[in-house]
């Protein structure tokens, strides 16, 4: 695996954007995506609330997500750091808008394409490997929302939560077990799960993301190293 994504200190930010009616306005919004993983890659913060509760019933039953992510959001400033050609950088799928942009980095990470065209289903989504070339990875899964590029991005940002989660975790689990003579032994259980984690990353960087070409669905594979 480690193999697959060589260390190289040229690195690509893919901005994504819906289509405008002027092109200028889709290459800006992109442009603005691929400012906002590079200020990611500078610092990303985040907090994570995972509740899951198992009742009585069949149907009793919640799994429910809370996150924030904590970076600079003046991203525009960014822009004038990344280098890209808007004849070569520039292309349109699925009625989306990607700007590919590069950077030149200060030292190695492991490095890939941003992007997966292939319509086979890459290793790494059924089996990430937890380190490549001693960075952390994390693995973002997002199901098609209503605009592809919103998928992408919902996708990336699970990425982030998902290597926050391997850093810190603070369990809280509650069960409890009541009385109710409605029952065929008189007692109904349920229990409560709470995983709180938090953290900040450096140096978080996409190295590919797959789209399913069936659901739509967008899985991404991300690096980063603890702050």
């Amino acid at each position: 695996m480690e193999d697959h994504f060589p260390l190289g200190d040229e690195l690509f930010f893919i901005g994504v954007s819906g289509i405008y009616s002027r092109r200028e306005d889709s290459i800006r919004h992109a442009l603005e995506d691929a400012a906002r993983r590079f200020a990611f890659f500078q610092s990303v913060g985040g907090g994570i609330l995972h509740n899951e509760y198992t009742g009585p019933g069949v149907f009793d039953y919640k799994n429910e997500y809370q996150g924030k992510l904590f970076y600079d959001e003046d991203v525009t400033k960014y822009i004038e750091q990344l280098q890209f050609d808007p004849g070569t950088d520039v292309f349109e799928e699925n009625r989306t808008v990607f700007v590919r942009t590069r950077y030149r980095a200060s030292h190695k990470l492991p490095t890939g394409s941003g992007l997966v065209s292939q319509k086979e289903r890459p290793r790494w989504v059924d089996d990430p490997p937890a380190q490549i070339e001693g960075f952390l990875t994390g693995l973002g899964y997002a199901a098609p929302q209503s605009a592809y590029k919103d998928t992408i991005i919902k996708s990336y940002e699970n990425a982030v939560y998902a290597i926050i989660k391997t850093l810190s975790g603070e369990l809280q689990s509650k069960q409890e077990t009541y009385e109710n003579s409605a029952r065929a032994f008189g007692f109904y259980a349920s229990t409560e799960n709470t995983v709180i984690s938090q953290g900040t990353l450096k140096d978080f960087y996409i190295l590919e993301s797959w789209t399913d070409p069936s659901t739509r669905a967008v899985w991404t594979l991300a690096v980063a190293a603890a702050d």
